[in-house]
């Protein structure tokens, strides 16, 4: 998942612990604030398209929060990258054909390579 998906979920999980600890429901907001349903519900569940800084501010006043707020304990997950060398290792690796394959294996066990 990339940065941006990450952070539009978050800010989607901040919005409904706001909602639930405020006691409102979908509709309550959405009535409140002038949105549709669909508007809403897609921002919470941070699957929507486009999140204008607008419409966080109008969320971040409705709620009596500063707009930071939503990107408070945010650290997007990375995933981690292979080492350069490991990505050598596997290309050279499947370039060979299936004798020599079969040696280098061959090989990496007597080094402790385990199946």
């Amino acid at each position: 998942m990339n940065d941006i998906a990450q952070l539009k979920k978050h800010i989607g999980q901040r919005l409904k612990d706001l909602r639930i600890n405020k006691g409102l429901t979908l509709e309550d907001i959405c009535f409140d604030l002038g949105i549709s349903f669909s508007s809403y519900f897609y921002i919470e569940k941070g699957t929507r398209n486009t999140l204008r800084l607008e419409m966080l501010c109008k969320l971040a006043d409705f709620y009596s929060v500063p707009v930071n707020y939503f990107f408070q304990d945010y650290s997007p997950q990375r995933q981690p990258q292979k080492n350069t060398l490991e990505k050598r290792l596997l290309l050279g690796f499947r370039k060979l054909d299936t004798e020599k394959k079969n040696l280098a294996i061959r090989v990496l066990k007597v080094f402790g390579l385990k199946n």
